[in-house]
């Protein structure tokens, strides 16, 4: 089962989020909800994210922390970025192929929807470089990673064009 997972970064648009839309699973990671109110599931590891967006989202909802009315994965780690929380539910939702979509993480603090609106809020330069540490160290087995956001920094996995990851399906005239 193939899943998308849908980050935060500069280059998550509209367009790429609507792109993957009936192709596969979908996991929206934190912001990423609001281009995806039909993804499968919501993942962010901040309570304070939770605490002050309260999202309205029909799917699944999971974070690395005790935030009331959303599931707590039981094998997240603290200090984990969102998306590879996103990628660890996934995995345990029965992803056997990931796709990154939004994975830029080249310039810290700069998102899709710009900077957070408080300052400490964005990412610092030391914490951008754990997030590489940490997905470096994440293969899990049997499971095929690409990374298909074009321009990312992030080169610990294999990268791919969507396209060559995700065919588009079949159309069927009668």
């Amino acid at each position: 089962m193939t899943w998308a997972i849908l980050a935060t970064g500069p280059s998550m648009s509209q367009a790429v989020a609507d792109s993957v839309r009936g192709r596969c699973k979908v996991v929206a990671v934190s912001d990423a909800y609001r281009l995806t109110p039909w993804a499968d599931v919501l993942v962010s590891t901040d309570r304070k994210w939770w605490d002050f967006h309260k999202p309205e989202f029909a799917g699944r909802k999971f974070a690395g922390v005790e935030v009331r009315g959303v599931e707590r994965f039981r094998w997240a780690h603290s200090g984990e970025n969102s998306t590879l929380l996103a990628m660890r539910v996934a995995v345990e939702l029965g992803a056997k192929r990931i796709i990154l979509l939004g994975l830029d993480l080249c310039r810290p603090g700069d998102h899709f929807f710009g900077r957070h609106h408080e300052e400490r809020w964005n990412t610092k330069p030391d914490r951008m470089a754990e997030f590489h540490g940490q997905f470096a160290s994440y293969r899990p087995p049997g499971v095929e990673i690409f990374n298909c956001t074009e321009g990312s920094a992030l080169k610990c996995y294999p990268m791919a064009r969507l396209d060559e990851v995700l065919p588009k399906p079949a159309i069927h005239s009668s």
